[in-house]
């Protein structure tokens, strides 16, 4: 199915946050190192496993230069409230010694975890991907991080231990998924990622 990297998605999560969902831009560049500053100690150390407050400059701007294809990055950012710099993100890149694989990447906003962000991006990643002939995910995750340990597991994601974290890997196949809160409520994001995109080409017909 086709899909359209430059669209962007307006998604209301469940308690009525407002959201546009985009492809990330070299624009973004100051507001993703601000959202990182606000990041609390914790979530900057599992997303990026360092205590430093301010994100490596060379890094950002990969994170703002993906080219959609073999680096993938999206961001959720609030639809009226300025003063946010950005709800979450997500990005994957594939990888080279297996095209049909990439390593996913995600961070939400402390005061946004827990809201469905993380189920929504992965929604518009895995379809992303699957445009792209991918057709699995792997994640490194900290042995201490167990909410998202709990999340993959949940998914019904594999998990194979490092020295010093984990190795998950999803399958993009729906049929896979878990029976569970965690399984259904990506079902029901990939099916509003799949009411977009047939939205869309209904408007090109």
């Amino acid at each position: 199915m086709p899909f359209d990297p430059q669209r962007e998605l307006h998604f209301c999560l469940e308690d009525g946050t407002p959201l546009c969902v985009r492809s990330i831009r070299p624009a973004d560049r100051d507001f993703i190192a601000e959202a990182f500053r606000r990041l609390s100690p914790e979530s900057r150390y599992f997303r990026f496993w360092t205590r430093v407050r301010e994100l490596n400059p060379h890094l950002v701007d990969q994170i703002c230069a993906p080219d959609q294809k073999d680096h993938v990055g999206w961001v959720a950012v609030h639809q009226t409230r300025d003063d946010i710099p950005g709800v979450g993100g997500g990005s994957f890149w594939r990888l080279k010694e297996d095209p049909q694989a990439a390593e996913i990447s995600f961070t939400v906003a402390d005061e946004f975890q827990g809201h469905g962000v993380g189920t929504l991006l992965l929604a518009v990643l895995w379809e992303h991907a699957l445009s792209l002939g991918i057709t699995r995910f792997v994640g490194h995750v900290l042995h201490e991080n167990i909410t998202m340990r709990a999340w993959w597991d949940a998914l019904g994601a594999t998990e194979q231990e490092a020295p010093r974290h984990w190795l998950t890997t999803l399958i993009l196949d729906e049929s896979l998924l878990q029976d569970n809160h965690a399984g259904n409520s990506l079902r029901a994001r990939l099916a509003t990622i799949r009411d977009w995109m047939n939205e869309e080409i209904s408007l090109k017909d």
